[in-house]
């Protein structure tokens, strides 16, 4: 049997972390964040297959968290989905240049957000 992919869901709302969790259901092994410092720690010990990533959170940018991924040469090709109520177009081009592989609005439709999961790690095989 296959190890489930483990996807680190960084948000300071439990409750989002928690809606994340049952959109993409019980086939996927997750890892909660609450801020940054928390956030890249956790990506140090367990280097995950995936993170779902706020912006606003915590002890910084959740764009730290990005930039902190893509200069360890472990997990630097680690998809990362921000998902943010800054919704300008000027938000969605910095969390891209800091790294990010997409980015979502909040609220986010739970479909596509389940869709984008599958894809990114079908993508990262």
């Amino acid at each position: 049997m296959q190890t489930p992919a483990t996807i680190l869901i960084c948000d300071d709302e439990p409750s989002l972390r928690e809606l994340m969790r049952i959109c993409l259901g019980p086939r996927y092994s997750y890892a909660e964040a609450g801020g940054t410092a928390e956030a890249i720690d956790l990506v140090e010990q367990l280097e995950p297959d995936l993170l779902l990533l706020d912006v606003m959170m915590p002890g910084g940018s959740g764009l730290t968290v990005v930039e902190h991924l893509r200069r360890n040469p472990r997990l630097a090709s680690t998809p990362v989905v921000v998902i943010s109520a800054f919704t300008a177009e000027a938000d969605r081009r910095a969390a891209l240049e800091a790294g990010a592989t997409d980015f979502l609005e909040k609220p986010f439709d739970p479909e596509h957000l389940e869709a984008l999961v599958e894809e990114l790690l079908a993508q990262a095989q």
